[in-house]
């Protein structure tokens, strides 16, 4: 089986992601960053390690019972940003010419944040928003707003660069819904010329979550 086919799975992937990122983690580890149950987790790291993407290495042992183990991925094997670049810019550039609605835009997005989250429930925003957002290839700071950078934006989508940011202000507002947040997106801007946007976090009031601006 090829390497692309063993991680073509959104679990799979998430993982790949998380050690490539991270250098190691144990299986809970990785079953939080695919936001799964560990039992869940299990059966596609080992598939993983079957196919000879990922290594496991057993901590010393520190008390009875069996030790922890620490998987990362094999030696040589990387996971590349870039390898669906032209696929990505293609599929942006129809979309482009379908002339979506932004409301239509905001709504895929909405969806999309909730499905990276995972299961619904109580979640720290700080948290799961830049794990989220990491996973569509944004660099995220989160206080009384999300600050992303080096956004793919102007590089997927070069003639319409704001497209793909109203996305990831959708998948914003999904996240926080789906963490169980009462944060809602107020005001958002982009600036794709510097690869830098900023969403405005505001509670239903309209008042900014306090915290320190970034």
């Amino acid at each position: 089986m090829q390497s692309l086919d063993v991680i073509a799975d959104p679990v799979r992937l998430a993982i790949a992601r998380h050690l490539a990122a991270h250098g190691a983690a144990s299986l809970p580890e990785l079953a939080d960053a695919a936001g799964v149950h560990v039992n869940t987790a299990r059966p596609h790291v080992t598939a993983m390690e079957e196919a000879g993407l990922l290594v496991g290495e057993r901590r010393p042992a520190e008390g009875p019972g069996r030790p922890a183990v620490d998987y990362r991925l094999a030696q040589g094997w990387t996971l590349s940003a870039t390898d669906f670049l032209g696929l990505a810019e293609l599929l942006a550039t129809a979309l482009v010419r379908s002339a979506p609605d932004p409301a239509a835009l905001r709504g895929l997005g909405r969806e999309w944040g909730g499905y990276l989250v995972g299961r619904p429930g109580a979640k720290d925003v700080t948290d799961q928003l830049p794990r989220v957002l990491e996973r569509l290839g944004f660099q995220a700071v989160v206080g009384d707003e999300v600050v992303l950078f080096a956004c793919p934006c102007p590089l997927v989508a070069p003639d319409r660069p704001k497209m793909v940011c109203e996305l990831a202000a959708g998948v914003v507002e999904g996240a926080l819904a789906a963490a169980g947040s009462d944060l809602r997106v107020g005001t958002h801007d982009h600036h794709p010329e510097q690869r830098r946007c900023t969403v405005e976090l505001q509670r239903p009031t309209g008042r900014r979550p306090k915290g320190k601006r970034r």
